[in-house]
C-alpha cells in the first residue's frame, strides 16, 4: 500500500489526484495496481495539509519509531564499551556468584548486595580509578545506571563502604577460590612463583598500620604501608599480603611459604625473590616446608659473595648468555669457614703461613650439621696458633662459626652475572660524582684556610655528603688537624674506589635448583620482572596511591580492590592479547557508548519518546569485543527502558 499520483485529462485538460493504491496480482494479466481512496485533487493540499496527514497517521496508528520534524536531542552518552569488556572478564571468573555465596555464608543476614558493589569499584580501578565517593557519581556517567539488576542500585557512598568490609572478611577464601579458578580456565603453572613487595604512601597519618619505612614511592616524609604479592609464574596474582609501613622485606617470607603451602596445597614450587628476602632464617624456612628456591643476593653484604668475588671471576670459565657473562660457583660452607677463619686471625698477624691453621682446620672439617661448637676449644686451638690472641678476634671467629650452626655439611650453589655495559656506566656515574664533590671539597677548605669557623667547616661536608650523596663518602678520607680535630683537607680513598669496581655491573643469584643450567636460573629470575610490572600497573594503572582511608579495614580493603582489578587486566593481557601492550585496545572499546537521544513527533502537538541506541561498532572495535567473547556489542538486552 502507498500513496501515488493519478493523472487524467478531462474536456482537454489535465488532472491530478493523490490516491492510495495497492499491488495485486491478477490471473492472465500479472501484477497490477489499484486504487482503493482518492483524496482528491493535488492542487487542494498545501505542504501544511500534507504534514498534518502524516502526523495523523502517526498518531492514529502509534507509529512513533517514525518522527515529522528533525527535532532529535541526544539526552546523554553513557560509558558502555569499557563497561561491558570487563564485566565480561569478570563473569568469566564467576566472581559475583563466589563472592556473593561467600559474604552469605559467613553471614545470612547481609542484604546488601557485596557483589555488585565490588565489581563497580573493581572495574572503575580498570577505566578512571576514582574514591569511592567519586565511584559513585562515576556510576551516573555510565551504562550500569541503566543496566538490568543495577538500575536501582542505591548509591550512597555508606554502602560501598560496607561491601568493603564484607569484602575483607572473605578475603582468604576469594583468594583460594579465584586460585581454583585459575588453575582450571587457564592451567596456571605454580613450579614456580613468584614473590616481592612495595609500598604505598597516605595522605593521612591516623592508620594503625601506617608507619615510616624504606619508601619506594620516594616520599620518606609520607607514613605508608607494605604490600607483598605472590604471582605464578605468567604473572597471575595469586595472594597478597599488607604490612605495616616499616617492616622490612626478609621478615615478610615466612608467612608466605607457610601460606603456599598449608592453604594452596603447593607441594612443590621454586620460591623466586628478590634481593632483599635472602636471610638464613628465610632459606631455613623455604627448605623446611619443601621449597627450592632463586633468590637475588646483596652481594655487598654477603660474606661469600665477597670470598668469590675477590677472585678474578670472570677471566676464564664463564659462558655468554643475552648479553651477560655468567659463571657458576658451588661453595662448601666448610671450605668458606676456613677462609673466613683465616682472614680475621691474619687481621691480627699477617706473616702467618697456611700450615699454621692445620689444627683449626681439621676442627672446621670435623664439624656436621647436629655439631654444637664450644667456645672453649675454639679459644684453645686459636690460643696455640697465635700466642697472646687477642680475646676479641677469638670472639670473631667462635662467632662467625656459630653463625652457620646446622649447615656445616651444606653446599651453596651461586650463580654470578656481569652486565659489561653497566659496568661501564657505574664506573663513569661514579667517578663524575667523585669529581663533583671533589671540586665542593676544595671550595670548602680553599674557604677554611682563611679562618672558616670548625662549626661551620662541619656543616658544609654534611651539606656536600647529604641524601643520596652519602653513599660515596666512603669514597673520600677527611684529614683532621691531630690537635683541634678540625677538618683541614682530604684524600681520595683509591682503596676503597678499586674495592667498589669489582661490584660494578654485579648481580649474583642463590638458587638450591642444582638440577637447572645456570641459564635457565638466570631466565627464571629475570621473570621476576612481571612482579615488578604487576606493581607498576599498581600504583598506575589501578591507581593505589595515594591512600586516603584511615580505618585499617578499609585500607586493606581498598589493596583487594587493586588487586583485584590488576587480575582482571592480567588476565586479559597474558590469556587474550599473548603479553602485548593492552592500551589500544583499551582505548577502543572505550569510543563505543550507549547514546539516549529523544524525538518529538509532531511539531503541533508536543509528543516525544526516548530511544537508546549503542553507537555503530568498528572492525577494530568488534574484533576485541569478539576476543572476550562478546559476540554482539550493539546488543541492548542487558538494559532496561
Amino acid at each position: 500500500m502507498f500513496p501515488r499520483i493519478s493523472r487524467s485529462t478531462k474536456n482537454g485538460k489535465a488532472y491530478e489526484y493523490l490516491v492510495v493504491s495497492e499491488s495485486i496480482h491478477v490471473k492472465g494479466k500479472g501484477s497490477t495496481t489499484r486504487n482503493i481512496a482518492n483524496l482528491g485533487n493535488i492542487k487542494r493540499f498545501s505542504c501544511h495539509d500534507i504534514e498534518n496527514l502524516i502526523d495523523g497517521f502517526i498518531r492514529i496508528f502509534k507509529l512513533e519509531n517514525y518522527c515529522l520534524s528533525e527535532d532529535v536531542e541526544v539526552v546523554e552518552s553513557l560509558e558502555h564499551g569499557s563497561i561491558i569488556f570487563w564485566q565480561k572478564i569478570w563473569d568469566k571468573l564467576g566472581l559475583s556468584k563466589t563472592i556473593k555465596n561467600k559474604v552469605k555464608k559467613r553471614d545470612k543476614r547481609v542484604k546488601l548486595e557485596v557483589e555488585k558493589y565490588v565489581e563497580a569499584m573493581v572495574i572503575n580501578r580498570c577505566i578512571d580509578p576514582l574514591s569511592k565517593l567519586g565511584t559513585t557519581r562515576w556510576i551516573e556517567r555510565t551504562c550500569y545506571k541503566e543496566m538490568k539488576g543495577y538500575r536501582d542500585l542505591p548509591l550512597d557512598v555508606t554502602y560501598f563502604y560496607r561491601s568493603m568490609d564484607h569484602l575483607l572478611k572473605i578475603k582468604d577464601d576469594l583468594e583460594l577460590a579465584i586460585f581454583e579458578k585459575l588453575k582450571n580456565l587457564f592451567s596456571i603453572n605454580v613450579k614456580l612463583t613468584f614473590y616481592d613487595i612495595t609500598s604505598s604512601f597516605f595522605y593521612s597519618d591516623s592508620c594503625a598500620i601506617s608507619e615510616n619505612g624504606y619508601s619506594r614511592d620516594n616520599r620518606p616524609e609520607r607514613e605508608q604501608i607494605v604490600i607483598g604479592v605472590v604471582t605464578s609464574y605468567e604473572g597471575y596474582p595469586i595472594k597478597h599480603y599488607v604490612f605495616q609501613g616499616n617492616t622490612k622485606d626478609e621478615t615478610t617470607v615466612k608467612d608466605v611459604v607457610k601460606e603456599l603451602k598449608k592453604t594452596y596445597n603447593i607441594e612443590e614450587t621454586t620460591f623466586v625473590g628478590d634481593r632483599g628476602m635472602i636471610t638464613k632464617l628465610n632459606l631455613d624456612k623455604l627448605e623446611g616446608e619443601g621449597f627450592d628456591y632463586i633468590m637475588g643476593v646483596k652481594h655487598r653484604q654477603d660474606e661469600i659473595c665477597n670470598m668469590l668475588l675477590l677472585e678474578q671471576v670472570f677471566e676464564e670459565n664463564y659462558e655468554i648468555y643475552k648479553g651477560l657473562k655468567i659463571r657458576e660457583r658451588r661453595v662448601k660452607v666448610k671450605d668458606f669457614l676456613i677462609w673466613k677463619s683465616k682472614k680475621i686471625m691474619r687481621e691480627q698477624k699477617g706473616n702467618l703461613t697456611d700450615d699454621k691453621f692445620a689444627l683449626l682446620e681439621k676442627e672446621i672439617l670435623s664439624l656436621g650439621n647436629k655439631s654444637e661448637p664450644k667456645s672453649r676449644t675454639y679459644k684453645d686451638i686459636l690460643g696455640s696458633i697465635i700466642k697472646g690472641i687477642d680475646s676479641k678476634v677469638c670472639h670473631k671467629v667462635f662467632r662467625g662459626i656459630k653463625k652457620y650452626q646446622g649447615k656445616y655439611e651444606d653446599g651453596l650453589r651461586y650463580i654470578i652475572c656481569l652486565n659489561e655495559e653497566r659496568k661501564s656506566a657505574s664506573q663513569k656515574k661514579r667517578e663524575a660524582h667523585i669529581l663533583k664533590l671533589s671540586k665542593k671539597l676544595d671550595k670548602v677548605f680553599l674557604q677554611n684556610s682563611r679562618g672558616r669557623e670548625y662549626n661551620d667547616t662541619e656543616k658544609a661536608l654534611n651539606k656536600i655528603f647529604e641524601g643520596y650523596k652519602v653513599k660515596f663518602k666512603r669514597f673520600f678520607t677527611i684529614v683532621r688537624d691531630t690537635k683541634s680535630k678540625k677538618a683541614v683537607g682530604y684524600s681520595i680513598n683509591q682503596k676503597g674506589i678499586e674495592q667498589e669496581k669489582k661490584f660494578d655491573g654485579i648481580f649474583v643469584l642463590l638458587s638450591s635448583r642444582y638440577d637447572l643450567e645456570p641459564c635457565k636460573v638466570v631466565e627464571t629470575y629475570k621473570n621476576l620482572k612481571e612482579v615488578e610490572m604487576l606493581f607498576d600497573d599498581l600504583k598506575n594503572f589501578v591507581d593505589i596511591r595515594p591512600i586516603r582511608h584511615r580505618l585499617e579495614v578499609r585500607v586493606r580493603a581498598h589493596v583487594f580492590l587493586c588487586v583485584l582489578a590488576l587480575l582482571l587486566k592480567r588476565i586479559f593481557e597474558i590469556n587474550y592479547m599473548g603479553g602485548k601492550c593492552i592500551m589500544e585496545p583499551l582505548e577502543e572499546i572505550s569510543k563505543s557508548k550507549l547514546v539516549k537521544y529523544k524525538v518529538k513527533f509532531s511539531k503541533r502537538e508536543d509528543r516525544t519518546q526516548t530511544f537508546p541506541k549503542v553507537t555503530n561498532t568498528t572492525p577494530t572495535q568488534r574484533k576485541y569485543f569478539n576476543m572476550v567473547g562478546i559476540r554482539n556489542p550493539m546488543s541492548l538486552e542487558k538494559f532496561v527502558w
